[in-house]
Formats: structure tokens, C-alpha cells, sequence
């Protein structure tokens, strides 16, 4: 077995940027989820509330905080079907561009912050060697040019 030891100078833009927006997209997609959980919950307890206080001290709801709105939180309340989709895909496209523009930031300033890495490459034995793959390149049709002009 022998042993290689190689130099990463730079990494490629594109992947970065799209490994990046895809780490940053997944987490992003089940906080946002969870958050549009939040916000319906939180609707309902307010509207809860908002009740009680009313019912309790004899004062209209509409002079109550959150009084003016209590058609929106109606409205999060009843559409959580819509509400958690909403938020989770909004706040998972926030979370890809943040990750997008890191992953930019990285290969951009990768050479020149580091350097370089080093990297060891190990050959594979006998049991792990397997027959390289090769290329296939494919050929484009050709355009017919039978024109009836």
C-alpha cells in the first residue's frame, strides 16, 4: 500500500455554492416548519386569551391588545394547513441563499486564507481495487437536411 500525499489549492465555485445552498435549504426547511407550527399555535392562544380577558373584565375585544387584529390571527389560526408550508419554504430559501453565499465565500478565499490543504491518498489493495470506469461520450444525432423548400 502506498501512500500519496497532495495539495488542495482552490476548490470549484459552482459546487460550493450549490453544496452550500442545499446545507442551508434542509435545516432551514424543518425550522421554518416548526416555526409556522409556532405561529398558528400562538395565534389560537392569543385569540384564547384575548376571549377570557374580554369575557372576564366586560372591555370589548377590539380595545385589547392585539384587538385590531384579530381577523389575521383568525385567519393563522384556521390556515395552518397553509401557514407552516409558507414559512417553512420561505425561511428554507432564506437559509439557501445564506448558504449559498458562504459556500462563495469559501472557494473564493479558500487559497488565500489557507493556503492549502494537505491531503493523504492511500492506494487501494488488491480486495479493493475495482476497474476504473470508463468515459462514455455521446454522440449527437444528426440534423436531417431533407428540407421540402
Amino acid at each position: 500500500m502506498t501512500e500519496q500525499r497532495l495539495r488542495i489549492r482552490s476548490v470549484p465555485l459552482m459546487p460550493a455554492i450549490v453544496t452550500g445552498a442545499w446545507s442551508g435549504f434542509v435545516p432551514s426547511l424543518f425550522i421554518g416548519g416548526a416555526a409556522g407550527a409556532i405561529a398558528s399555535f400562538a395565534a389560537g392562544a392569543a385569540l384564547e386569551w384575548m376571549r377570557e380577558l374580554s369575557f372576564t373584565t366586560g372591555i370589548q375585544e377590539q380595545l385589547l391588545p392585539f384587538g385590531d387584529r384579530i381577523g389575521d390571527l383568525q385567519t393563522v389560526q384556521d390556515d395552518w394547513f397553509i401557514v407552516i408550508p409558507l414559512a417553512a419554504v420561505a425561511l428554507g430559501l432564506v437559509g439557501a441563499l445564506i448558504g449559498a453565499l458562504t459556500g462563495a465565500l469559501v472557494a473564493a478565499t479558500y487559497g488565500s486564507l489557507l493556503g492549502s490543504v494537505e491531503v493523504v491518498v492511500e492506494e487501494a489493495t488488491g480486495a479493493e481495487r475495482t476497474e476504473p470506469m470508463k468515459r462514455v461520450r455521446r454522440r449527437r444525432a444528426r440534423r436531417s437536411t431533407d428540407s421540402a423548400a
